[in-house]
């Protein structure tokens, strides 16, 4: 009593039990010795009532804390209205989880929330620690799995609740997170999901409409999966308890019988309907019991077909599924036979019964009169004889309804069956986690059979969470190593033997009378009565002797016996035995299989208690070799509505659910407790001196605290400080006490600053008023100086101006007359200077241009004799060389003098286009300086034109002044002024003739100039025609040079098949060669004959010759081939050695990848049909990394060399054939004139340019050479399917690395994430309030937790000075830091979301540092290479305008616009709401947004509940490739230049001078 008067003080708020609200919130305002005086309110903020109350009625509440707590063991006062309001306060804001220690609590929303689930989700919460983050049935489900793996234990999970609580919906939840982590992926459908896929029909027959629930089970279910030793789902199996059998044929307003029913009647299909003979459902009896036939929102034909396609996916096929519809009609047929006759011989009531009836027979394939006799009569058997004896109506009405009940349960037990035989268990299965769909806990107005059964389940599983919760508590005591010896515990032990005694029972009560024909409702009731009255939780009420009440765990409940004893029956006729066995059916066979034993009686007995007692037992007995996990669902309210909550419904439930039971055990030893951390910062002030001392330990701190409070009973265990009840409340008093006396020190000192300040403002505010007003009147006298000065200085400059008009106007006259005399002088002088240099210029290009001419034409001559002249010698020189070759000695000396005949046609050729360049280029010269000239005198034209056209306005214009200026002065004026004006006409006279004669000059040089012009016209046709002669000439030299150049092949043909004749057959062929060249002169060459097969041929000499040598030549080939693959066979293997090694760089381009890539183009290998030399490179690169996945170097090595290949690649290789010939076509030639003005020798490149050009010609398997290059110039190749094929391998084995590397840096960098998200506590300390030096960075920079984010500043150093130094392209490094800084954006932020404990102030601040050390780095780094358009760090934008949110003030004064468009635009408002719900203020104690627009947050909520896009207010991982070959080719092409791909300067790398002389084929093509 002391400590509970002590706890409740004047001030404090306290709860008071209210019978409309079960707690009421109020204030104490006045305390006496026996009861205090409490100030409610009634809701309305003005309305106020006080009410007198004794100390043990009330309960000291909770300190505030925004959206409550998420596990109520960490209330500071455990109570029960403390639980109900913490619950309240959470489900109004959404948050329908909340834990009681491991015990999770889930309240019914009664609207979707798809933002809570999903597979986002399930990511989230897969191996993270049991209350880590915010409560969850997904964590609930996670633990049970990672205990299961852990401990090899098998664990179940409890979920009950009462009717409409949503233990359905959970049950689901859990089983897709189980099958979330031990699913397996295969091809067919899943263990898990045909688990799921089983619940919709197991709803349809097992689910009805109640009073409380539109879909309640109507049945206990337990669906056991078992998994195998890697956690993997291997089987399932479903085991159902206490199906409701009484509601088939016996229903109340307004609730409906089991939903398949109601489906069968809506959906059927015609042909059903005229086979099973469907009626509307409110034709049937057992239906039409309660006028509900339809569900709101819920179609019962499409629900029919969801039925059906559910019991084709679990396995039962059509012909099964006929036979179910059967039978579900002829337990509707048979509710619709009615009965007659009182006490006497029943019979049908009339011909509808009678025709039901002969359904019913039709239907079960059994005969008419043996149904009738089923139905009416009751066989008796004895030892003697069997009797048959009529029934009376109750009699036939009971055994109809028990026919019924026995079809109905059987068709379900045979549905479960099926079910687990398609589900399929697995015997070997080691582990298993069970899941627990059970009815809660139930107390009606009026209560029977069912509800008995249903309270006496709970009761036992009450027991079980007792003792688990007892377990649970032990346990924590153990962790923390404290004495826990003498907490007692409460068991319900009593009322289970109460009601399963073996001998005094209520169930051995209730068969033993089930068991007697006589016995009624009545004699069951006066029996327990007498046998269990001294039972202190049985009692009868005192005016009804067939009611009892037990005293339950959750209070008491009022059982009505009238129906006790019928329903408890579940005998099988014998009689319907019998006719069900006799049908034809084999589907019923099945049901009732045939039993063999004593068939004396006409029934068997057997009690549904006593087997659901057997059932119970197996399940605890099941239960007990488990770890169980519960979950407590909680119907928010009756009306089945959101946001509605009704506290004295939620009380009962959680009376019922057993939660405050479990507030009892744990308020038996220690129901406050803390962490030493939280206690130390929470409750320091009442010791400031321990407090503030940093030598002291924890501990020490905390014991100073409690005897600083005089507290005893308390222990500190490891790391938490456990408290006895009222204690907490008594160290909150405390605190409260110092608060309130700093609050009235800070009070006095605001007093005093306040009204300093107002003597300050009323003195500042005098001051400035004596300001105002002199400053007023000096103004005024200022004004009136400044006008008259003003005045004065008007006048004088109107006086100015005046005068200064006058004179100008007169200087400008003056003006005009002077220049218009100076310029016609100037004019006159300038013209006749033109004239005379343009004379001289066109004299000067004339004379050249005769000049040139005649030397061209003599030149032209000249180099025309000489080149007829050398073609005739040439030829002679050929003719004699021809004849001198019919010796076969003499034919190498042919092919060296062909040879170097081709090489003199080769310079010929390149001199003539020489000279034709030449010769067009002058052309062209002459043509540009024609052009110019005429251009020039058109010019010259055109200005002489404008010249007089403009002395001729001047004139004109002279004449109009000198005539005004006449007829004005012409009084005036004397006789001497008359003669000058008379001069002065004579004078321009003069000088227009002068300038129409210049004019004349110049008309005449413009004629001239176009007569020059035309002939250069024609030169210019002439030299055109003579270039196109010239052209003729070229091509028919070259057409001379390629039949040379066959000649020259067919020479070496001969020549290699000549030297392999012996040295006889040599003789003869002189001797037939010197004959041939006498009697035929030099009409065929030997080797003409030979290539045409027209020598003479004697008795098949030469024939048999001609074939041995074809065949030494195919030798030959073959061999050449073999030799050619071999060579390029080691030239491959040494490249695969060598670029296996780390070769470096060269000019910041890989080694590497150039050498693959000239050894490629070198060896043709991009236009082979069939080669393996790419799949042996990507093999090597393979092997490369496969042992180095972790090795940042060596990824950024190979990343660099890949993409620099692929580009390569990309750049050489097309597809297309006619793009190549266009190339070759445009490909730029280069002439002998362009290497000597190069400055190279003309000659020097001959014979290697010659061998390239035939090596072109040749096939690619025996060219040598490789494709041509044009200095370091390298022209597309035409790629066959395995270069394609190569570089599509390329393309994923660079998206592979870059994966890679990208993977390696985030799983770096994500365990330091989860520590940089929460802020160090500060140091004891910290809260002093001694000042800190201006300049000095505040928050939580120099704790421990700041090397969290050093940490992942030196991993992205490392990352980017390794892609640096392994020169990886900008574009690529830019690509990965915005997907790693995306990474960090969103583990920063669903944690953010997740963990309420990080969701504060201080947090934000600590976070805000944090990304400002992001940013920094960012800078430092370089944006150019990192993050050139700032789009690493916009990644960042949603932790960063959450973290902005969390650390400003005043948030409550904020409206919802301002916040969505500048405080947070990007954020969603499920993610707003979130942050706005879990914040709270560990430093200011601030509030979060107003109430109103979190209740605008929620509206925008409901109304984008349909929205796909609002599902989650977690953020997803981007890991896809953001880059593609396109990229790539445009980020390397700006950089590249041809010279990058020399392979002698790769040579003289010093990493690869050992390799010098095996790649030194890959320079030839270079030189």
């Amino acid at each position: 009593m002391g400590t509970v008067k002590t706890l409740l003080v004047v001030g404090n708020e306290v709860w008071v039990s209210d019978e409309k609200e079960s707690w009421a919130l109020g204030k104490v305002t006045a305390t006496d010795d026996e009861s205090l005086t409490v100030t409610l309110n009634n809701g309305r903020s003005l309305d106020f009532t006080e009410r007198k109350v004794k100390f043990e009625e009330c309960h000291r509440a909770n300190p505030k804390f925004h959206g409550g707590v998420e596990d109520m063991t960490k209330l500071s006062f455990l109570h029960e209205p403390g639980v109900l309001h913490n619950i309240d306060v959470r489900y109004e804001l959404d948050e329908i989880y909340t834990y009681t220690g491991s015990i999770l609590i889930a309240v019914n929303p009664f609207r979707k929330l798809p933002h809570l689930y999903g597979p986002h989700m399930m990511d989230q919460y897969k191996s993270v620690q049991l209350g880590q983050l915010t409560p969850h049935v997904f964590a609930v489900a996670d633990s049970s799995f990672r205990a299961m793996v852990r401990e090899e234990k098998s664990q179940s999970i409890l979920v009950s609740g009462e009717s409409g609580a949503g233990k359905t919906e959970t049950t689901k939840l859990i089983m897709q997170y189980l099958a979330y982590v031990g699913g397996r992926k295969t091809d067919g459908r899943s263990v898990e999901q045909q688990v799921l896929e089983s619940n919709p029909l197991l709803e349809a027959f097992g689910n009805a409409k109640t009073s409380r629930n539109d879909n309640s089970s109507r049945f206990g279910k337990y669906v056991e999966i078992q998994f195998d030793p890697s956690g993997r789902i291997s089987g399932a199996a479903i085991r159902t308890y206490l199906l409701e059998r009484s509601r088939i044929v016996q229903i109340s307003a307004p609730e409906r019988n089991f939903h398949i029913f109601y489906q069968l009647c809506a959906g059927a299909s015609p042909e059903m309907v005229e086979h099973l003979h469907i009626k509307p459902a409110s034709e049937f009896n057992y239906l039409n019991q309660s006028n509900c036939y339809d569900l709101d929102g819920v179609d019962n034909a499409e629900e029919f077909g969801r039925t059906q396609r559910a019991m084709g996916i679990v396995g039962i096929s059509e012909e099964d599924q006929a036979q179910v519809w059967r039978t579900l009609a002829v337990v509707l047929h048979l509710g619709n036979c009615k009965f007659t006759g009182g006490i006497e011989e029943a019979k049908f009531a009339d011909e509808e019964s009678e025709e039901s009836a002969r359904t019913v027979a039709e239907l079960l394939n059994v005969d008419l009169q043996l149904l009738h006799k089923a139905l009416l009569t009751r066989t008796i058997v004895t030892i003697e004889q069997t009797f048959v004896r009529p029934m009376d109506e109750a009699g036939a009405i009971a055994g109809r309804d028990s026919l019924a009940k026995t079809l109905y349960s059987r068709v379900f037990d045979w549905l479960v069956g099926a079910i687990n035989s398609s589900i399929g268990q697995d015997p070997d299965a080691k582990y298993s986690i069970g899941v627990l769909d059970i009815y809660g806990f139930e107390s009606f107005k009026s209560n029977s059979f069912e509800q008995f059964c249903i309270n006496l389940a709970n009761e036992k599983l009450q027991q079980h969470f007792n003792q688990h919760v007892f377990k649970m508590e032990q346990e924590e005591y153990e962790r923390e190593k404290i004495d826990w010896s003498y907490i007692d515990f409460v068991d319900n032990q009593d009322v289970l033997q109460l009601i399963e005694g073996k001998v005094n029972g209520i169930l051995a009560v209730l068969d033993e009378q089930c068991k007697f024909p006589n016995a009624d409702y009545k004699n069951f009731s006066t029996k327990l009565a007498q046998q269990h009255k001294d039972h202190k939780r049985f009692s009868v009420p005192r005016r009804c002797e067939t009611e009892f009440i037990l005293d339950h765990y959750a209070g008491k409940v009022c059982y009505d016996t009238l129906y006790f004893l019928d329903k408890n029956k579940d005998f099988v006729v014998q009689s319907h035995q019998n006719l069900l066995e006799s049908s034809s059916s084999e589907f019923l066979k099945f049901l009732f299989p045939k039993n063999e034993e004593d068939t004396h009686s006409s029934m068997k007995f057997s009690s549904v208690g006593s087997r659901f007692k057997l059932q119970l037992a197996e399940l605890m007995k099941a239960l007990n070799t488990t770890e169980p996990h519960y979950v407590r669902c909680i119907k928010p309210n009756s009306f089945n509505k959101p946001s509605v909550f009704e506290k004295a419904n939620v009380l009962h439930q959680l009376r019922c659910g057993g939660v405050l039971e479990a507030v009892r055990i744990s308020c038996a030893g220690y129901p406050s407790r803390k962490t030493v951390e939280e206690f130390v910062d929470r409750f320091g002030l009442l010791d400031t001196a321990s407090w503030l001392d940093d030598s002291k330990a924890e501990k020490d701190v905390v014991k100073a605290i409690l005897s600083v409070a005089m507290l005893d009973g308390w222990q500190i265990g490891l790391r938490k400080v456990f408290l006895r009840a009222g204690q907490m409340a008594t160290l909150e008093n405390l605190r409260t006490a110092c608060l309130n006396n700093a609050a009235i020190v800070l009070q006095k000192y605001v007093r005093r600053f306040l009204a300093q300040s107002g003597y300050r403002r009323q003195q500042k505010a005098v001051r400035k008023i004596q300001c105002l007003v002199r400053g007023g009147l000096a103004r005024k006298l200022a004004h009136t100086l400044r006008l008259s000065k003003g005045a004065l200085t008007v006048q004088t400059y109107v006086r100015r101006w005046i005068a200064r008009r006058s004179y100008l106007k007169t200087r400008s006259a003056a003006l005009v007359i002077q220049s218009c005399t100076r310029g016609m002088f100037d004019r006159t002088r300038v013209t006749k200077l033109r004239y005379e240099n343009s004379a001289i210029i066109l004299q000067k290009y004339m004379r050249r241009h005769l000049c040139n001419k005649h030397l061209r034409v003599k030149r032209r001559a000249a180099v025309v004799f000489q080149c007829v002249w050398r073609c005739k010698m040439a030829k002679r020189e050929m003719y004699r060389r021809k004849a001198a070759a019919k010796e076969t000695g003499a034919l190498l000396t042919a092919k060296a003098s062909l040879e170097q005949k081709v090489k003199d046609f080769e310079w010929r050729i390149e001199l003539d286009k020489r000279l034709q360049h030449d010769a067009e280029k002058q052309h062209l010269i002459e043509i540009e300086h024609l052009t110019a000239s005429f251009e020039k005198a058109q010019t010259e034209a055109a200005s002489m034109r404008d010249a007089l056209q403009q002395e001729e306005t001047a004139r004109k214009k002279a004449e109009k002044h000198l005539s005004k200026q006449n007829q004005e002065q012409e009084k005036a004026l004397s006789r001497k002024d008359s003669v000058d004006l008379t001069a002065a006409t004579e004078k321009v006279v003069i000088a227009e003739e002068k300038a129409k004669a210049a004019s004349a000059r110049r008309l005449v040089e413009v004629e001239l100039a176009q007569q020059e012009v035309a002939l250069a016209m024609e030169k210019l046709l002439t030299a055109e025609t003579r270039s196109r002669e010239l052209e003729v000439q070229l091509e028919s030299l070259t057409a001379q040079f390629g039949d040379l150049q066959i000649e020259i092949r067919r020479l070496e043909v001969e020549n290699a098949s000549l030297q392999a004749v012996a040295g006889s057959s040599m003789a003869a062929t002189r001797q037939r060669a010197t004959v041939d060249s006498t009697n035929k002169g030099a009409e065929k060459p030997l080797y003409d004959r030979v290539m045409n097969n027209d020598a003479p041929r004697q008795n098949g000499v030469l024939s048999t010759k001609e074939a041995d040598l074809d065949k030494e030549q195919a030798e030959l080939d073959a061999k050449k081939q073999r030799l050619i693959l071999e060579k390029q066979q080691g030239e491959q293997d040494k490249m695969l050695s060598c670029i296996t090694e780390e070769i470096g760089f060269v000019d910041s381009k890989p080694v590497a990848a150039t050498i693959i890539f000239r050894a490629l183009l070198h060896w043709r290998s991009f236009e082979a049909e069939r080669t393996n030399i790419f799949d042996r490179i990507i093999q090597a690169m393979s092997r490369a990394i496969e042992n180095h996945t972790e090795d940042q170097h060596n990824l950024a090595y190979w990343l660099s060399n890949t993409t620099y290949l692929l580009f390569l690649l990309n750049r050489t290789l097309r597809t297309s054939a006619a793009t190549s010939a266009v190339g070759q076509r445009r490909r730029p030639t280069v002439s002998l004139f362009d290497r000597w003005r190069a400055g190279g020798n003309i000659f020097s490149n001959r014979t290697s340019n010659g061998a390239a050009a035939g090596a072109a010609a040749l096939p690619p398997a025996l060219n040598p050479v490789g494709p041509a290059v044009t200095g370091n110039s390298y022209n597309q190749v035409e790629a066959k399917y395995p270069a394609l094929l190569f570089k599509q391998q390329l393309t994923a084995f660079v998206e592979k690395i870059y994966g890679m590397v990208r993977d390696n840096v985030k799983r770096e960098i994500t365990t330091e994430l989860g520590q940089c998200i929460q802020a160090p506590r500060a140091a004891r300390g910290s809260h002093s309030t001694s000042s800190t030096p201006k300049g000095t960075r505040h928050g939580p920079t120099n704790t421990p937790l700041s090397q969290h984010w050093g940490t992942i500043l030196a991993s992205l150093d490392s990352l980017l000075s390794t892609l640096r130094m392994n020169h990886i392209k900008s574009f690529l490094i830019r690509k990965l830091f915005t997907q790693v800084f995306s990474f960090i954006n969103v583990q920063l932020f669903n944690s953010l979301l997740l963990r309420r404990e990080c969701c504060s102030f201080s947090n934000g601040e600590y976070v805000k540092m944090g990304l400002a050390e992001l940013e920094n780095w960012l800078h430092m780094a370089g944006a150019d290479s990192v993050d050139s358009d700032s789009v690493a760090w916009d990644e960042l934008k949603y932790i960063r305008q959450a973290v902005t949110f969390l650390v400003i003030h005043q948030k409550s004064k904020k409206t919802l616009d301002e916040i969505n468009n500048d405080l947070c635009p990007v954020l969603s408002v499920q993610q707003l709401y979130r942050i706005s719900t879990m914040y709270w203020d560990d430093k200011y104690g601030t509030e979060t947004v107003s109430q109103e627009v979190l209740a605008n947050m929620k509206q925008l909520m409901m109304d984008d509940t349909n929205s796909s896009a609002s599902n989650s207010f977690l953020l997803d991982d981007d890991s896809s490739i953001p880059f593609s070959m396109d990229d790539i080719t445009a980020a390397l092409g700006e950089s590249f230049k041809d010279h990058d791909l020399s392979t002698p300067a790769l040579l003289q790398h010093q990493q690869i001078r050992e390799f010098a002389g095996e790649f030194a084929f890959l320079g030839e093509s270079a030189e």
